[in-house]
């Protein structure tokens, strides 16, 4: 599974409720039919979207397809009319946190212990309409066709 080579704090039971309660926030990019990569995103008010997970599996990493996937879920948010977004990273994961800043987050704030080992979270967030990042665009995985998964053009519901 994607997400637990990604995450420490892997559980599929969450992903399955969340999918129940907002589908529209759950993009997927898929290769022969098979998931390689996911984006999911709720709504935490009115308008503010939240990134929850981004995740790519090991083999596509670096191929372009987290940034996709991430301007795909922004521009969901925006055509939503959602003013702005905010995400948490582990304070180790740098790389994570300068992928995230070519999308114009910035650093919020800090959660201390915010992990379940102890780590503390970076919150970032960013306004909607800025820094769409343009540096994945063309063709990725130039060995394979990606298709989007997105279930419906409507707004994501709010959780």
């Amino acid at each position: 599974m994607i997400e637990r080579g990604a995450f420490h704090d892997h559980n599929p039971l969450a992903y399955m409720r969340l999918y129940e309660l907002s589908p529209d926030g759950f993009l997927v990019a898929e290769k022969d039919g098979i998931i390689v990569g996911f984006v999911v995103g709720i709504l935490i008010s009115e308008n503010i979207g939240r990134v929850l997970s981004v995740a790519v599996a090991d083999e596509y990493r670096r191929s372009g397809i987290a940034t996709q996937l991430m301007n795909e879920m922004l521009k969901l948010f925006a055509e939503s009319g959602v003013k702005g977004m905010r995400l948490e990273v582990r304070r180790s994961n740098v790389g994570a946190q300068q992928f995230y800043q070519r999308f114009g987050f910035m650093v919020a704030g800090v959660v201390p212990q915010y992990y379940s080992d102890g780590e503390d979270a970076i919150i970032m967030a960013k306004e909607l309409g800025k820094g769409v990042d343009k540096s994945g665009g063309g063709q990725i995985c130039p060995d394979a066709t990606l298709s989007w998964r997105r279930r419906a053009q409507r707004r994501p519901t709010k959780l």
